[in-house]
């Protein structure tokens, strides 16, 4: 058993040569899952190809990293490796100190390891899950599929698993079907008002961990997970936003997760389960973002993408066009010096969003209530389904 200091990754697996066809490198950390983790790794064992054909098993291997097990977890694992032989699973069991003891710390660490054994095959596909979440018979292929077909970024559709869902509270499992309501209703009608190629409808609002995948060459350009305890997935999905990244959120690519409200991270689905829980029969508590603010937040964005394009705009000709787009904010040289030299449009939009936040906007569009937002967003849905960006001009 390891006990790592803060640049151990590239010791992590060193026992293990990656094999010459592996093309995705699957990652999962593990602590305490004995109740999950034989699930989740039978799922590996049964993935299949596109056309339903039993999948090359050496295309992938998969890199788990148990961290401060205390329960059978990691006899778990060693026993089915014994048991699955043709498959390329590698444990490394670790001791960590309390300062690196976070899912972020751990997630970081493994996907720089593969990141580093997919560059000694000319690169290929970083994907990772979770010790409690089984994968579909075809997420591999289909994450590949997706990946071939121009995306850079894969997050996949994250379900709770059939069983544990029925065995939610009333409360708790109402709090999650209209979130996830209303989640969708927004992640459409982004996709119908940003209209970006390589994420088309139908489209979701997943890009966590549970299912995620990147290519060697966007993780390089994006500098890797952010450090963070935890969140490093919404944490890195900003990162990504901020480069340019081509992500796709595909319904093809789906796991099943648990439902438990107790998780292993200080933050992520259980915590929210768990606040749902709390929340138990005062749905009037539940407000979220208005139809009418995220149609103005979503516009707006297209408009600035617009706008981006055509760069070396004169100051006078930038600062008509921005109070057209944003009235609200106020122009300042940083923001036209800004978007003139940064090469990536998110990282601009990033610099705009913080002096738009700095305004107090919030008091124009409060919060719903979220049975008033998805009445809303549906109206909208469908009144957007027939309308016609291309035809909309800045100019």
């Amino acid at each position: 058993m390891k006990n790592p200091t803060e640049h151990f990754s590239d010791s992590l697996f060193s026992r293990s040569e990656i094999l010459p066809n592996v093309k995705s490198s699957i990652v999962i950390p593990v602590k305490d899952e004995e109740a999950y983790i034989l699930k989740t790794l039978t799922s590996f064992a049964l993935q299949v190809d596109i056309f339903g054909e039993q999948m090359d098993l050496e295309q992938f291997e998969i890199l788990i990293l148990a961290n401060n097990c205390s329960d059978r977890s990691v006899t778990l694992i060693k026993d089915f490796q014994h048991n699955h032989p043709h498959l390329n699973i590698y444990l490394e069991e670790v001791t960590l100190s309390p300062i690196h003891a976070n899912i972020g710390y751990v997630r970081r660490k493994l996907m720089e390891c593969a990141y580093s054994r997919l560059c000694r095959n000319g690169g290929g596909i970083i994907m990772t899950t979770d010790g409690d979440t089984m994968v579909a018979s075809d997420w591999i292929s289909k994450t590949q599929q997706e990946i071939n077909n121009g995306a850079e970024v894969v997050g996949g559709r994250i379900l709770l698993s059939k069983d544990e869902l029925a065995g939610l509270d009333e409360f708790t499992l109402l709090h999650h079907l209209k979130d996830e309501k209303y989640q969708l209703l927004v992640a459409e009608l982004e996709g119908k008002i940003i209209n970006a190629e390589y994420d088309p409808i139908p489209r979701h609002h997943q890009h966590f961990n549970g299912s995620f995948a990147i290519t060697t060459e966007c993780y390089a350009r994006s500098g890797g997970v952010p450090v963070v305890n935890h969140l490093e997935d919404c944490a890195f999905f900003e990162k990504l936003e901020g480069i340019d990244a081509k992500i796709r959120h595909s319904h093809q690519v789906t796991v099943y997760t648990s439902a438990r409200c107790i998780g292993r991270a200080e933050i992520g689905l259980s915590y929210q389960l768990n606040i749902w829980k709390n929340l138990g029969n005062h749905i009037e508590e539940y407000f979220v973002e208005s139809c009418d603010s995220i149609i103005n937040r979503l516009t707006q964005k297209r408009s600035l993408m617009k706008l981006w394009k055509l760069k070396n705009l004169p100051l006078s000709d930038f600062n008509q066009m921005m109070n057209k787009i944003a009235p609200e904010i106020i122009i300042e040289e940083e923001i036209y010096k800004s978007f003139l030299n940064i090469h990536y449009f998110g990282e601009w939009y990033k610099k705009v969003i913080q002096q738009k936040k700095q305004l107090n906007y919030k008091n124009r569009f409060p919060a719903v209530h979220i049975d008033k937002a998805i009445e809303d967003l549906q109206i909208k849905v469908q009144e957007y389904s027939d309308y016609d960006f291309s035809q909309i001009s800045i100019l």
